[in-house]
C-alpha cells in the first residue's frame, strides 16, 4: 500500500494531477517523497532526509518539474534546436570544454538576447556560470529554462552543486537525488552524492555512493579516496588505509596523479608512528602540489617527530606563508622554534595563535 503523502508535497502532485490527469505523476516523483521499504517488497516509506523547507528556488524548480512532467505524459515530445543556432551552441561548448567559461557565457548571452526563449543557450548559460563559481546566478537560469523544457539528469546534477556552493547541502541532497533517480549509472553524479552526504556526516550513505560509483567506474582515484575517508571517520582505519594504498596504486601510470591519497595515507601512519613509510609519500605528494599548506604541516609534522628541527622549521614556514590565517600551523611552528632554542619567535607565533582564536586556549 502507497504511504500517506508528505503534507509539503500533497498541494503539488494534487494541483498537478488535476492539470494533466496523469494518475502516473506522483509515481514519478517517488525517489525525491518515498524510498523502498528495506524489508517488504513493493512498500514505500517517507525519505528520511526531506528538508523541512525548501528555498524559493528549489521550490519554483520542483513545482516546474511536476509540471513539466505531466505536459510529457500526456504528450511526449522534443525540443530540438534551430538550426541557425547549432553553431553558437558548439562555439559555446567548444568554450566550455577548453574552460573560457566568461567567454562561453558572452556568446550565450547574445544569442538569448536574439533568441530569448532558446532553451538549450539558456541550459549551457547556467552551466558556465555554475563553472564561474556564480551559483545563484546559475540556479536562476536553470529555473528559467525548466519552464521551457524539463532538465534532464546532468543538469540536475549541477543544480545540486550550485547548491553545494551556496553551502546549503539539504537541498544539495535533495536535487542529487533526484538526479540519480533519473539516471543511476552515471557516477560522477555517485561520487558528488557520496560527497555532500560525507559532509552531512551521513557516513554510511557516503561509504555506498562511493563504492555505487567505483562500481561504474572501476578506476577512479577520487571515488577510492573518498571512500577511504569515509572508513576513516567510522574508526574502520585499516580499511582507509587499503582504501588509500588502492587509490594510490590506481594513478601508478597516470600522467596527472592525486595528491590526495598520498597526503591522506601519509596522515594515517604518522598516527601510526610509521614515519619513515610516510616521508616518501609525501615527498611525492609535495611535487605534485607544492604548494598545498596541508601536505607542508604534515611534512612539519613528520620531521619535528623524527627531530629533525631544521627541516620541520622549513616547511612549516612555508606552510605559514601560504596559509597565515590558519591558527593550528603559528601554533604548531611555534612548538619547532621552542624546540630549536628560539623563544622569541616562538612567543610571537603563540602569540599569532592566540589573536586568530580569538581565545587563550590552545588550537587543536
Amino acid at each position: 500500500m502507497r504511504p500517506r503523502r508528505c503534507e509539503r508535497f500533497r498541494s503539488i502532485v494534487a494541483h498537478c494531477r488535476r492539470e494533466h490527469r496523469s494518475p502516473e505523476l506522483e509515481q514519478s516523483f517517488a525517489p525525491l517523497i518515498y524510498t523502498e521499504h528495506p524489508r517488504r517488497t513493493g512498500a514505500w516509506v517517507p525519505v528520511k532526509k526531506v528538508p523541512l523547507r525548501m528555498t524559493a528556488i528549489a521550490s519554483t524548480l520542483l513545482l516546474t518539474l511536476m509540471a513539466w512532467e505531466g505536459r510529457a505524459l500526456c504528450a511526449a515530445q522534443t525540443i530540438a534546436p534551430k538550426d541557425e543556432s547549432v553553431s553558437h551552441l558548439a562555439e559555446a561548448q567548444a568554450d566550455l570544454e577548453h574552460g573560457q567559461y566568461a567567454e562561453a557565457e558572452k556568446i550565450l548571452r547574445d544569442r538569448l538576447a536574439n533568441q530569448g526563449s532558446e532553451v538549450e543557450a539558456r541550459y549551457l548559460l547556467a552551466y558556465a556560470l555554475f563553472r564561474e563559481n556564480r551559483p545563484a546566478d546559475s540556479l536562476k537560469e536553470y529555473t528559467e529554462a525548466a519552464r521551457q523544457r524539463a532538465p534532464r539528469a546532468t543538469e540536475l546534477k549541477t543544480v545540486a552543486l550550485d547548491y553545494v556552493l551556496l553551502n546549503d547541502y539539504d537541498d544539495a541532497e535533495h536535487w542529487a537525488r533526484y538526479s540519480l533517480s533519473l539516471d543511476g549509472n552515471d557516477a560522477e553524479a555517485w561520487y558528488e552524492f557520496g560527497r555532500i552526504e560525507y559532509t552531512l556526516n551521513q557516513f554510511p550513505a557516503a561509504g555506498d555512493a562511493f563504492q555505487r560509483a567505483l562500481q561504474l567506474d572501476p578506476v577512479s582515484v577520487k571515488a577510492e579516496n573518498n571512500l577511504g575517508l569515509t572508513f576513516e571517520a567510522i574508526n574502520r582505519t585499516d580499511e582507509a588505509q587499503a582504501a588509500y594504498r588502492t587509490a594510490i596504486a590506481m594513478q601508478a601510470s597516470s600522467q596527472h596523479p592525486s595528491e590526495q591519497p598520498l597526503l591522506n595515507l601519509s596522515r594515517v601512519l604518522i598516527e601510526r608512528n610509521h614515519l619513515d613509510e610516510a616521508l616518501p609519500l609525501l615527498q611525492q605528494a609535495a611535487q605534485i602540489a607544492p604548494r598545498d599548506w596541508k601536505i607542508l604541516a604534515q611534512l612539519g609534522r613528520l620531521y619535528s617527530e623524527k627531530g629533525e628541527l631544521s627541516a620541520a622549521r622549513e616547511a612549516l614556514e612555508q606552510a605559514v606563508a601560504i596559509e597565515p590565517e590558519t591558527a593550528s600551523l603559528h601554533f604548531q611552528l611555534g612548538q619547532v622554534y621552542r624546540k630549536s632554542g628560539a623563544p622569541e619567535k616562538a612567543n610571537q607565533e603563540f602569540a599569532t595563535t592566540k589573536n586568530l582564536l580569538g581565545t587563550t586556549s590552545s588550537p587543536k
